[in-house]
């Protein structure tokens, strides 16, 4: 298969999985959301575990625990991916997964934002309007004080975060999830302990069915994110930035079809986002046209 072909197709179905990976999510409604990040974070564990040893690349681990700073750094970025999980869930199990798609949408600002005001990185000026455009859609979105977008803020800041400090950490991306859901574990197997401890059926219930439902909580976790980081590879910044958009894009229509409100003010909001990211990627485009056309 051609490279840049396979890289389209990885990036593209791995945005789709993750943009409609909610209607999954949303069909364990009646376990807390507490519960589906457990498991999420141990059969994410368990899988990529299984999937280093038949690799034979467990040294690896070893290569990037090798100080105490990627230690702490990998502490940090296990606490950041676990919240921004929580908050995820939280989202789809109270009806808000617009808020969920808004953060999606403005996460990549603020990675730019916090890596100009902690990394010393440039930030392009089509950048600066396009976070401008951001901060006002959140600022609308926060004068209806009954729907402050607390979720979407939470998502984008946790997943920004997340994402400057992983860069600091010269790792494959599938390792460095492999060692933060290994690192969480013991929080996930604490959680069992206490399920057990008071009665409840571990697994979704204890029956083959639960079990089958909580390892799938573990495969849309690696899956997505390994697709969408393969075809990142071999794909332009431009290309892959917006194909990262099929992700709450995806949301976004899906929680229509679920039937949550999608006010005149929600219209403005997002249109301002989308205003910012055709601000911020046509300059890349216009670049990449203006090199095809001389070669």
């Amino acid at each position: 298969m051609n490279k840049a072909l396979y890289g389209y197709l990885s990036a593209t179905s791995g945005a789709l999985i993750w943009g409609i990976v909610p209607l999954y999510y949303n069909l364990l409604y009646k376990y807390a959301f507490i519960e589906i990040v457990a498991q999420r974070v141990f059969w994410a564990s368990l899988i990529y575990i299984f999937l280093f040893v038949i690799q034979k690349r467990l040294l690896e681990i070893g290569d990037a625990l090798s100080s105490l700073k990627n230690i702490i750094l990998f502490l940090v970025c296990a606490l950041l991916i676990s919240a921004n999980w929580l908050f995820f869930i939280f989202a789809i199990h109270h009806g808000q997964l617009m808020q969920s798609a808004l953060g999606y949408y403005i996460y990549p600002l603020f990675t730019a934002t916090l890596g100009y005001f902690f990394l010393g990185e440039r930030l392009e000026k089509t950048t600066k309007i396009a976070f401008f455009f951001a901060v006002m859609a959140v600022f609308l979105k926060g004068s209806v004080l009954s729907n402050f977008p607390w979720i979407a803020i939470s998502m984008a800041t946790t997943f920004a975060a997340y994402a400057i400090i992983r860069k600091q950490l010269p790792v494959k991306s599938d390792t460095g999830l492999m060692i933060e859901t290994t690192l969480l574990m013991p929080i996930a197997l604490l959680y069992f302990s206490w399920q057990s401890s008071v009665g409840t059926p571990l697994f979704f219930g204890g029956e083959i069915i639960g079990l089958i439902l909580a390892i799938f909580c573990g495969l849309f976790t690696i899956i997505p994110l390994y697709l969408f980081h393969n075809g990142n590879k071999v794909l332009p910044l431009a290309v892959a930035g917006l194909i990262f958009y099929l992700n709450p894009t995806s949301q976004m229509i899906i929680s229509i079809l679920l039937g949550e409100d999608f006010s005149l003010v929600d219209i403005v909001v997002f249109g301002l986002i989308w205003i910012g990211l055709i601000v911020q990627f046509s300059p890349m485009f216009f670049n990449s046209a203006v090199l095809s056309k001389k070669h």
